[in-house]
């Protein structure tokens, strides 16, 4: 019997290249839990649609068009998810054809939104990062938007000032607003032990209905008039649109500028800084943190605080940029969106921003799915295809498991909560 000499190097090659493929690592995780969303979403889609339900009852005698239906349909609402989010093709082509201002608004519009939406998870997701990454688990980035919010809109309508002095003021006056609530839930639980989840949960509350309540006073309410709506931060205390020369509806604004600009300072602090890597300690073993000297209830009341005001910058971006007025449904979700972020982001700096952009694309992409998709594709289906990609992210030995990944034990161990942070 004879042996192909040649053949030998080049079997062991191809062996060795599929073994790559097949070797876990974080970019291949998040692309299959991509996939494995939105097959869980072309499912959805599928069984909660009455035309394709019913079009498989005629499978057996036109299994073609049967297939070709329902496919065409999810294709096209995953085509209107990426073109409401990222690129119109049909807008470009227009543009390209008619260059004139409204074409080019039409065509930066879907990008446009997507940026609006991140800008205010990038930064409130970047504050709950840093406390999950020091085993701080701060639940109150809603109330501490709010807070952003509140003392940012009582600056903006209160004042004239210059621009640039007045926007400052606000941003410096949101974070520290942001970082006296959180700071309350630091204290409490550096020197009484009360636990950091219930009283930040709890903080929420209390700044929802604080907001009600001064929504219909004097001090915020507009004059002569209570329906809930504060009066408008004045034009020296809002943020500058990128292309508000082309069309009012680009509402991307300088906030976005601010918010990268934090995911460098986040990056920097975290990696470069004393306090940053006593942070890291005390969430990876706080016990050998405190061997080594790091004062455990001082790290504790640090992270909640930068956790605090960094969701208080969320809040003035998100008035300044977009709202400009208060109203009792303000900040929306943005502070539980945040936590989900930052657990999409494995609570990095990094791999926060993508996941507000994921998320901030989702959004803008599935109000375009449900406006366009002749078979009114709901907007929720988007935010299923959200939680399923979360969900395997979340959980990336379900991913190893089902595509039967090769594992160093880096996504398989169990671990505590700050194994995301490796």
């Amino acid at each position: 019997m004879t042996v192909d000499v040649a053949q030998a190097p080049r079997s062991s090659r191809l062996l060795e290249i599929a073994q790559r493929v097949r070797r876990a690592n974080m970019a291949l995780v998040l692309a299959l839990a991509l996939f494995v969303g939105l097959t869980v979403g072309a499912i959805m889609i599928i069984v909660t649609t009455p035309a394709l339900v019913h079009s498989w009852s005629t499978f057996f005698s036109h299994p073609g068009a049967t297939i070709s239906q329902n496919f065409n349909t999810v294709w096209f609402a995953y085509e209107q998810i990426f073109q409401g989010s990222l690129f119109d093709f049909h807008a470009m082509r227009v543009l390209i054809d008619h260059p004139d201002r409204a074409n080019l608004a039409s065509a930066l519009g879907p990008i446009s939104l997507t940026l609006q939406y991140a800008t205010p998870l990038i930064v409130a997701g970047l504050g709950l990062a840093i406390g999950f990454r020091s085993n701080i688990f701060d639940i109150g980035g809603q109330g501490q938007v709010i807070a952003g919010g509140l003392i940012t809109g009582l600056i903006g309508f209160s004042f004239n000032l210059t621009p640039l002095l007045q926007v400052s003021l606000e941003l410096i006056a949101a974070m520290i607003a942001g970082a006296l609530l959180a700071s309350l839930a630091g204290v409490l639980k550096a020197y009484t032990g009360a636990h950091e989840v219930i009283v930040t949960m709890m903080s929420n509350y209390i700044m929802v209905l604080l907001m009600g309540y001064l929504l219909i006073t004097n001090l915020f309410a507009r004059p002569g008039v209570k329906d809930g709506a504060s009066k408008a931060v004045a034009p020296s205390g809002q943020l500058p649109y990128f292309f508000s020369h082309l069309s009012s509806g680009l509402l991307v604004n300088v906030g976005f500028l601010i918010a990268l600009a934090m995911v460098f300072v986040v990056q920097w602090f975290l990696n470069r800084s004393k306090t940053g890597f006593e942070l890291l300690m005390v969430g990876q073993n706080g016990e050998a943190a405190r061997t080594a000297g790091i004062n455990s209830k001082r790290t504790t009341i640090i992270t909640l605080c930068l956790a605090g005001a960094l969701c208080g910058l969320a809040g003035m971006l998100e008035l300044t940029g977009v709202d400009h007025f208060l109203t009792p449904n303000f900040g929306g979700s943005y502070g539980f969106d945040a936590i989900t972020v930052a657990l999409l982001g494995r609570n990095r700096p990094w791999g926060v921003f993508f996941g507000a952009i994921f998320f901030g694309a989702m959004y803008a992409g599935g109000e375009a799915m449900q406006a366009f998709t002749p078979t009114n594709i709901q907007y929720s289906l988007a935010q299923v295809i959200q939680a399923v990609v979360v969900f395997c992210v979340a959980t990336p030995a379900l991913i190893v498991e089902i595509f039967r990944l090769t594992d160093n034990g880096r996504f398989r161990s169990s671990g505590s909560s700050g194994g995301w942070t490796k």
